[in-house]
C-alpha cells in the first residue's frame, strides 16, 4: 500500500518529530525496566496502572470481539488526539505522555520476565503484531504535538502563532486517515490475531 503524497509529504517533513516522539516513548521503556521495583514515581505510577490496565484487557479480551475492536479503536484515537491536543500546553503533556506510556510497556515487559515469560516472544507475538501499526499512529500525533507545542513559543519561519497553529493543524488533518486506518487495522490484530499467536507460538 503506498501513501498518497499529502501524508507521505507530511511525514517526511516531520521525520525529526517522530524521531524525538519515539525517544521520550524509549527514555519511558528505560526508566520503567530500571527502576522497576524500587520506590520511585515511576514504580508507584505503573503501580497505579495495574487495575486499570486489567479492566481494559478483560473488556477487550473476555467479551465479544467486535466490543474489545471498538473499545481499542476508540481508546487509541482518544489518546492520539489527546498527544496532539495537549501539544497546546508548551509539549510538556505530550512528553510526559510519552515517557509514562514507555514505562507501562517496559514495567509489563520488566514483570513477564520476572514470572518467567520469555520476554522475546511476549515482544515478538504480543506487541509486534499490532504495535506496526497502532505506534506509528501514536507517535505521528505525539510529533505533532510535540512540534505544536514548540512553535507556540518559537514560531514557524515567516509565520505569527496562529499562522504556525494553522499549519500544524492542516498537517495533522492531512495524516489523520492514515491514522485512523493504523488504529482500526491495529485494533483487529491485537484482538484477532495476537491472542491466536501467543497461544499457538508462546503458550501464553
Amino acid at each position: 500500500m503506498f501513501l498518497k503524497p499529502e501524508p507521505a509529504r507530511v511525514l517526511l517533513q516531520n521525520t525529526s518529530w517522530i524521531i524525538l516522539a519515539l525517544l521520550f516513548f524509549l527514555v519511558g521503556v528505560f526508566a520503567s525496566t530500571l527502576f522497576g521495583g524500587s520506590d520511585s514515581f515511576v514504580t508507584d505510577f505503573t503501580e497505579s496502572q495495574q487495575p486499570v490496565l486489567q479492566k481494559a484487557a478483560e473488556i477487550v479480551f473476555e467479551g465479544p470481539p467486535l466490543q474489545g475492536i471498538a473499545f481499542l479503536i476508540i481508546n487509541n484515537l482518544l489518546a492520539s488526539l489527546l498527544m496532539l491536543l495537549l501539544g497546546a500546553m508548551l509539549g510538556l503533556p505530550t512528553m510526559l505522555g510519552l515517557f509514562f506510556n514507555g514505562a507501562l510497556l517496559g514495567s509489563a515487559v520488566t514483570m513477564l520476565g520476572r514470572e518467567g515469560v520469555p520476554v522475546l516472544n511476549f515482544l515478538l507475538l504480543g506487541v509486534l503484531p499490532h504495535g506496526i501499526f497502532e505506534l506509528p499512529a501514536f507517535f505521528t500525533c505525539a510529533a505533532l504535538g510535540l512540534k505544536l507545542g514548540f512553535h507556540l513559543l518559537f514560531p514557524l519561519p515567516s509565520k505569527n502563532r496562529r499562522e504556525s497553529i494553522k499549519f500544524i493543524w492542516k498537517e495533522f488533518t492531512a495524516v489523520f486517515p492514515l491514522v485512523i486506518m493504523l488504529i482500526i487495522t491495529a485494533a483487529v490484530i491485537e484482538v484477532m490475531v495476537t491472542p491466536v499467536l501467543l497461544v499457538m507460538f508462546a503458550g501464553l
